[in-house]
């Protein structure tokens, strides 16, 4: 007599998902997702209570270079052609990202075709994993399930780079909460809000950095010093205090004195250099002559922003220098959204950003890897933006944040 084995798939109870660290998240699917990627990882398990739905899980896999131009077909169906980050419409430059070991793409499989995919982008210098490109096809979009996807490619990653990444983070749009719940299921809290930062089928849009944390970043190599912040940023501490406990905290209202006369010297010794691509990129890099300070940012011309912005000041009035140049290219070019990580431990810095404009907006603890001291510090959030924030939808943690932040709705 033959008889057919029943095979029962391991169920997560919902309790156990959303994790406060990459540590839990990996502890509650160890066992249930297999790591081999080469062969294909199946997702067999079900969700409580979810456990009715009708969603077929996919296979993941990791794109081969001769798969770039399924990968960049993804970008264009999905965004209707109007994708406006067109380094990802390159054939050629997503094989190379392909072929990099800073990147990784997992295709989602729905038996021999593509489904959707999901990128990683990896800074092993600062210790960062960059989650993106979160996509499903139209074809198989309410029928695939995005959120298993996710769940087993964040497994997959959080994993084979555990020793070497300690912050994942992504960007996640709010013009639906379907990447937010899938993501924040995978321990990606959100953390600040980037009002009308992107532009998406020809809309601008505002964006949530959602992140989620090794024990050994935030547990273990925060630093102890206790952060020092200016009023303004004082929601966006109590938001993320209430998530991961941060300890205490000091408010100053710093006193900035500036010595005019030095400003006017360092402003004739202020050197600017653009460097353009043909993505629609320039790299703006400003420095002050016989000083070892710095000012660089990237301006991505298809969405009018300023972002990624790296500094390093020798004194406050070096710092009102390069502020004043960027509110005068941000005037030349039309900007609507720019955004700093500004020191949780200098409220004189903050200060300075405060007064030119920029608000605290989300409060990100043990995001800056310190190579020298080895520890993880605090940051906070700034960011300028113009315009109404409009029609967006987010999961009861982003409402929390935006209400502390007083942020009105159109």
């Amino acid at each position: 007599m033959i008889t057919q084995e029943l095979l029962i798939e391991p169920v997560i109870k919902y309790d156990e998902l959303f994790p406060r660290t990459v540590d839990e998240f990996l502890d509650t699917f160890r066992g249930v997702i297999d790591l081999d990627i080469e062969t294909g990882i199946t997702l067999d398990f079900l969700i409580d209570p979810r456990e009715s739905e009708t969603k077929i899980a996919p296979k993941l896999v990791l794109a081969e270079p001769e798969q770039a131009k399924d990968v960049v077909e993804i970008f264009e169906e999905v965004y209707n052609q109007s994708y406006p980050y067109l380094d990802f419409l390159d054939e050629e430059k997503v094989e190379v990202m392909i072929q990099s070991i800073e990147y990784n793409f997992i295709l989602f499989m729905m038996d021999k075709e593509i489904g959707g995919c999901f990128k990683c982008y990896l800074d092993f210098d600062n210790r960062k994993g960059y989650i993106g490109a979160l996509m499903v096809k139209k074809k198989y979009q309410g029928i695939l399930d995005f959120t298993k996807a996710i769940i087993g490619s964040s497994y997959w990653a959080f994993s084979i780079y555990r020793e070497v990444i300690d912050i994942w983070y992504c960007e996640n749009r709010t013009a639906h909460a379907s990447s937010q719940y899938s993501t924040g299921i995978c321990g990606l809290n959100t953390l600040a809000v980037f009002p009308n930062k992107d532009v998406f089928y020809n809309q601008v849009e505002t964006d949530v950095l959602c992140v989620n944390y090794s024990e050994n970043a935030l547990d273990i190599l925060r630093k102890r010093r206790q952060p020092q912040l200016i009023r303004n940023a004082l929601e966006s501490y109590i938001h993320s205090d209430g998530i991961y406990h941060l300890g205490g905290f000091q408010i100053v209202e710093p006193q900035i004195k500036l010595n005019f006369k030095k400003i006017r010297n360092l402003q004739e010794n202020y050197r600017m250099d653009i460097i353009k691509d043909k993505y629609g990129y320039e790299f703006y890099q400003c420095f002050i002559k016989e000083s070892s300070s710095y000012f660089l940012y990237l301006h991505t011309t298809t969405v009018q922003n300023f972002e990624k912005i790296k500094y390093h000041v020798e004194s406050l009035e070096e710092l009102y220098v390069y502020l004043t140049e960027l509110k005068r290219s941000m005037l030349q070019n039309n900007i609507r959204y720019v955004e700093v990580f500004v020191s949780a431990y200098n409220p004189e810095q903050q200060q300075i950003f405060y007064n030119f404009g920029f608000r605290a907006r989300g409060y990100t603890p043990a995001w800056s890897y310190n190579k020298i001291s080895g520890e993880f510090e605090d940051q906070i959030v700034f960011n300028y933006y113009e315009g109404k924030v409009e029609h967006i939808q987010l999961l009861p943690q982003g409402w929390e944040l935006l209400d502390l932040l007083n942020i009105k709705i159109k």
